[in-house]
């Protein structure tokens, strides 16, 4: 060594050991501390080494970074915490509460290494020096571990300064302790309050994986996953991912159940992984030495469960499993909170849709209940203006048999006969709309209905000027319909698209088959080249009494909505790409099903003959 004896002892050590001491004084973490120790050693020309001492054996903290040290530990990682083998010259640091001073340190080195199957090189052992002290290290007034210094100048007489010096290091290695808890429950704290003032709708996964951070530098673990309780399978999901760790472990329990009962549901576990009651195995395959699970509870209901995992062999500590309960409840009242917002939002959905639903009901209810009075009344009113139309059909018949008027006379006679028409009219298009419909579905061939009404709408009211055309497949299929009534409805559709063309057109009438939902039905299409639709009769045009015709009555278009509707079809109403005219779809399913539309049947009314 090149250091001086003078240095080595008496003010020259204290001085050397005093500059350092005040250096490892300023750090305000372990690592820090033993940082500032060992270098600051080695500049005095020590060879350094600080081992702590737990149930588990022997760990290295600091080691001088020299090859002929290596053997000093079986895993050499400088300033890990890898387990040294307590047989020794260290199984003093167990007994002695003063530094004790080493002879032969080559003849030791030499053992040990030996003893934890690493050889020593003698040509490293020329390294070693022959003298070291071993200077226990106390931190809250119990052994943390020891302080081994290496030097050939070392003598009894130096053992005092560096009692003193152990003191000042284990002062400081017990100050950076308490700042390193400060830290850690700081971040506890702050974790629980962002935990406690986070909103139901936070994102679970970045609270999750901060809080598993947190946990994870609290207990000191190198993985954490958290799971939350899912109240309809039963099963614990895992929130987000795991933290520190992406094994096979991660999908193997990314969905899991633990029967009811279990002692895991009910209290916190830590054992090793060997010891575990389920996969210990799996779980050592893995490198994990050390497990904690700790169950999630309010008000004694399972919410979630915080699994932590060591690599070292050092167990899990009560105030550990304590503080990662505390941080545990914080994450599953946020995951409660989650649930619950899911859950009222949910609800909320479903307490709407319901209302909404009521609220049509209510409407629908309203409305037949309108229907239903307006078929009663217009069954009185069938009964009592059909008779005295029936009188004034049969007095205008006579009166022209009789006087066989001409000029004023004729036109007047035939102006009543006009009007008393067109009441009888209105009065059938009323008896048409309360007519109580019970559908009687055969399967019927399509085109013969379509053109019977074709033909039966140009007997009654289309204009010379108004042609209709009818398109079909080539193979049309049979279709389950009521003949009569979906003739009546094809009727309205022709008439109507007739009326839509004062000036005379072409109606086209097309049936083809289309897929609805997976299923053929029948579509059949009444296309005119009339005025088109405007935005308030493409929302009214179904609705009873609604017309933009000078003299309609408004009940065409309802009747066959009613007819569709029976049918479980749909009808719908757009204006034609050209820009000018209106086409309207209707579409039957291929089920021999019906809807009843049936209003307050009608009273029956007499027969009589048309003037």
């Amino acid at each position: 060594m090149s250091t001086s004896k003078a240095l080595l002892h008496g003010d020259g050590l204290l001085n050397a050991l005093t500059g350092v001491a005040l250096e490892v004084q300023r750090a305000r973490l372990v690592s820090e501390v033993l940082a500032a120790a060992g270098p600051g050693l080695e500049r005095f020309g020590f060879q350094v080494a600080v081992i702590s001492l737990d149930q588990q054996g022997y760990w290295v903290r600091y080691l001088t970074p020299q090859p002929h040290l290596l053997a000093l530990q079986k895993r050499v990682v400088p300033g890990s915490r890898q387990p040294l083998d307590p047989r020794g010259p260290f199984q003093t640091v167990t007994t002695s509460e003063e530094p004790v001073l080493l002879l032969g340190m080559r003849e030791i080195v030499r053992g040990y290494s030996g003893a934890v199957g690493h050889p020593a090189v003698e040509t490293d052992l020329a390294l070693v020096p022959d003298i070291g002290a071993i200077a226990p290290l106390h931190v809250r007034r119990s052994q943390w571990g020891a302080l081994v210094l290496l030097h050939d100048e070392l003598g009894e007489e130096d053992l005092a300064i560096i009692r003193l010096f152990a003191l000042q290091l284990g002062s400081a290695i017990e100050v950076a302790q308490g700042f390193e808890l400060l830290q850690r429950r700081t971040a506890e704290l702050d974790l629980a309050h962002e935990l406690a003032s986070s909103g139901p709708r936070a994102d679970s996964t970045v609270l999750c994986r901060r809080a598993l951070e947190t946990v994870s530098r609290s207990s000191e673990s190198e993985s954490a996953m958290l799971h939350r309780f899912d109240v309809d399978s039963g099963e614990y999901v895992l929130v987000g991912e795991a933290w520190g760790y992406q094994g096979a472990l991660v999908e193997r329990y990314r969905r899991f159940k633990i029967e009811e009962g279990h002692p895991l549901a009910r209290a916190p576990l830590a054992v090793s992984a060997r010891d575990l009651p389920f996969d210990a195995q799996a779980v050592a395959a893995e490198g994990l030495q050390h497990v904690a699970i700790v169950p999630l509870q309010i008000e004694g209901k399972p919410v979630g469960l915080l699994s932590l995992a060591r690599a070292r062999d050092v167990p899990y500590g009560e105030h550990e499993l304590r503080s990662a309960e505390i941080l545990g409840v914080q994450m599953a009242s946020q995951l409660e909170r989650a649930r619950l917002s899911d859950e009222s939002t949910r609800l909320y959905r479903d307490l709407k849709k319901s209302y909404d639903e009521l609220g049509r009901t209510q409407q629908e209810l309203v409305r037949h209940e309108r229907l239903a009075a307006l078929g009663e009344l217009a069954a009185v009113m069938a009964h009592e203006v059909r008779n005295p139309l029936g009188v004034i059909f049969n007095s205008l018949t006579t009166l022209k048999r009789l006087l066989r008027p001409t000029g004023d006379s004729e036109m007047l006679l035939n102006m009543v006969g006009e009007e008393a028409d067109r009441l009888n009219r209105i009065v059938g298009d009323l008896l048409d709309f309360v007519r109580p419909y019970e559908l009687v579905k055969k399967q019927m061939a399509v085109e013969p209905i379509i053109a019977n009404a074709v033909d039966a709408a140009a007997q009654s009211t289309l204009h010379s000027s108004v042609r209709v055309l009818t398109e079909f497949p080539r193979e049309l299929p049979p279709f389950p319909l009521d003949a009569h009534l979906l003739k009546q409805a094809l009727v309205n559709l022709i008439v109507n698209a007739a009326q839509a063309m004062p000036r005379g057109g072409t109606v086209t009438v097309r049936a083809t088959v289309e897929l609805v939902r997976g299923a053929p039905w029948l579509a059949v299409r009444v296309q005119d080249e009339g005025v088109g639709l405007t935005p308030r009769a493409a929302e009214k045009m179904f609705q009873p009494f609604f017309t933009t015709k000078a003299t309609g009555t408004g009940l065409g278009l309802a009747v066959v909505k009613r007819i569709v509707d029976a049918h479980l079809g749909e009808i719908t109403a757009r204006a034609n790409d050209q820009g000018t005219g209106t086409t309207f779809t209707v579409r039957l399913p291929p089920t021999t099903e019906t809807r009843s539309v049936s209003l307050t049947p009608p009273r029956p009314s007499p027969s009589f003959p048309h003037g």
